[in-house]
């Protein structure tokens, strides 16, 4: 890890109380390998991008609001698919991928999407 390299506390602090990651008991919530990855791979792209978290957050906010937890959904679950659907936007945004490209591998059962359940 390099020295500007987030670590959790740095995340949980720039998620603040509007997008904290799920806990119980205070730990971290993974029902699945997947939730694990999002993380991990949301830290390691945010930071060779060297995007602020600030705005990750406001992407993650929207993306919560949008599609709330359904019925038979986890909390988990819902908060980490809308975790991917902001690293998603935040990232076309950029310019750095083409959502249409995205979804249309996803719907070929692209690698980067196939962890994560449909929403």
């Amino acid at each position: 890890m390099s020295p500007q390299a987030s670590d959790l506390a740095t995340v949980d602090a720039a998620l603040g109380d509007q997008t904290p990651l799920p806990r119980d008991n205070g730990e971290l919530v993974f029902e699945e390998p997947w939730q694990g990855r999002a993380l991990g791979m949301a830290v390691v792209v945010l930071d060779r991008l060297d995007v602020p978290w600030a705005d990750f957050r406001r992407h993650l906010a929207s993306a919560i609001a949008v599609h709330p937890a359904a019925k038979d959904e986890s909390p988990a679950t819902a908060y980490y698919a809308a975790w991917l659907d902001a690293l998603e936007r935040l990232l076309a945004e950029r310019g750095v991928i083409d959502v249409g490209s995205v979804k249309s591998d996803a719907g070929r059962g692209g690698a980067h999407r196939a962890a994560a359940p449909p929403r």
